[in-house]
């Protein structure tokens, strides 16, 4: 959506200039002469804006594009400047918004240096093109664009963020402070997420990997760089990942340093990135060797942009996990009936209520009686009590599945910046983002 507005306003410096002059000069400036004077004055500028300012951009993205148009409406060429100032949430951290244009000039992508103004309520950050001709009764349509980065490269922020961005476009002309055209445009701030999907309730302990998807969602309009697509799991856990032939690869574990806390696999490796627009579905099979210990785990996915030299730290985005429960192998679990010691009493069945203590009954031993030469041979003993094997630990169906987090978290949906608190260092929030406290 464009809008054009039009005002014209007056040469000021000309004015007080003149009217120094006249005062100098011992003469009184009348009230009518100074109207027609300073009317010829006032249609040396006119101006036009037009603004087709982007609908979102992506958090920690790459800047997306768009336009805002000149128009020169009076007789003279005139060179003009571009006023921009972002408005953001409190919380909002140093370098995070970008704004380029493309100088009509040589052709060449300039950034505009902004200046970061913090506060209680709002952050801003204000700056100002380089001179933009524009010949009389013309037009010019400038290039621009406008990103959310939240840091710089390989040093993105790991706290802060904001919902949305307010654009406010001014044009002036140099050394003049007029406003010949202004408008302010609302810029939504989405973001990337990570899901998995189909993720086995059970695994074996020491036994066969689990399989699954991991899923990489980009739906905002910035494509995105330096990127890790990362997957938390136990240490005593081996993750692979199926390339494009089939074949499956071991990406190495990394650890953040910090005690206790989990493993974390780049399933694209640490600087991988995604375009706008687009969905990446990873197969994932995880194992878990023989130390296992039993019971639950989870695979937890988290997404780092710009890390720095230290793993995990970065602007962070992560998903709810998937809960797996850990089973001992039903093929290493004793035989059926318990080794006996000769003369010793069987084991009990489970639930048995008979007390450990008590002695065994005299024809539930192992000792053979011998039976009279004149009769016939005694009844045998009562057979003793085989143990009931437990049922082997029941196969994963489809109705079986782990739960599993939404395909993604977006900064429009209003969660919060954030990391996971177990990867330390306050880099991590299971909330997508925290704001920094003012």
């Amino acid at each position: 959506m464009s809008s054009t507005t039009r005002i014209r306003r007056s040469r000021r410096a000309v004015v007080a200039a003149a009217t120094l002059g006249v005062l100098a000069l011992g003469g009184s400036l009348a009230l009518p002469a100074q109207t027609a004077f300073a009317g010829a004055l006032h249609d040396a500028y006119h101006g036009a804006l037009s603004v087709q300012a982007p609908a979102a951009v992506g958090f920690a993205g790459q800047p997306v594009a768009f336009t805002e148009t000149i128009t020169n409406t009076g007789t003279e060429d005139t060179s003009y400047t571009l006023l921009l100032q972002t408005t953001t949430e409190a919380g909002t951290p140093p370098h995070a918004i970008t704004i380029d244009y493309k100088d009509p000039a040589d052709g060449i992508w300039k950034s505009v240096p902004l200046d970061f103004y913090p506060g209680s309520d709002e952050a801003t950050y204000n700056g100002m093109t380089g001179a933009i001709v524009v010949a009389a009764g013309k037009s010019v349509k400038l290039d621009m664009r406008i990103g959310a980065p939240m840091g710089l490269p390989h040093d993105g922020a790991s706290n802060g963020g904001f919902h949305s961005i307010t654009l406010a476009s001014r044009l002036t002309v140099p050394g003049t402070g007029d406003n010949l055209g202004e408008q302010v445009s609302a810029i939504t701030v989405d973001s990337i997420g990570s899901s998995l999907t189909h993720v086995p309730a059970t695994a074996i302990a020491g036994g066969a990997p689990i399989e699954f998807d991991a899923v990489l969602a980009n739906p905002t309009p910035s494509a995105y760089t330096n990127l890790g697509d990362v997957l938390f799991v136990d240490p005593h856990a081996t993750v692979q990942v199926r390339q494009a032939d089939g074949s499956w690869t071991t990406p190495e574990k990394v650890s953040d340093g910090i005690p206790d806390d989990k493993p974390g696999v780049y399933l694209q490796g640490r600087d991988s990135s995604i375009d706008a627009g687009k969905t990446m579905v990873t197969r994932v099979r995880v194992s878990y060797d023989a130390t296992t210990p039993l019971g639950a785990t989870s695979i937890d996915p988290c997404l780092f942009v710009n890390e720095g030299a230290t793993p995990f730290r970065g602007t962070t985005t992560c998903s709810q996990g998937s809960t797996v429960k850990v089973v001992a192998d039903p093929a290493q679990t004793p035989g059926n009936t318990p080794a006996q010691i000769p003369g010793s009493a069987p084991a009990q069945i489970l639930g048995n209520t008979a007390d450990k203590n008590a002695k065994p009954a005299a024809d539930t031993t192992t000792a053979q009686v011998q039976p009279a030469a004149d009769t016939k041979p005694a009844a045998p003993a009562a057979a003793a009590p085989v143990a009931v094997p437990a049922a082997p630990a029941p196969v994963a169906t489809g109705a079986e599945l782990a739960a599993t987090g939404s395909a993604f978290d977006t900064v429009k949906a209003g969660t919060a910046a954030a990391a996971i608190a177990a990867l330390g260092a306050g880099a991590l929030l299971l909330a997508r983002r925290l704001r920094r406290q003012s």
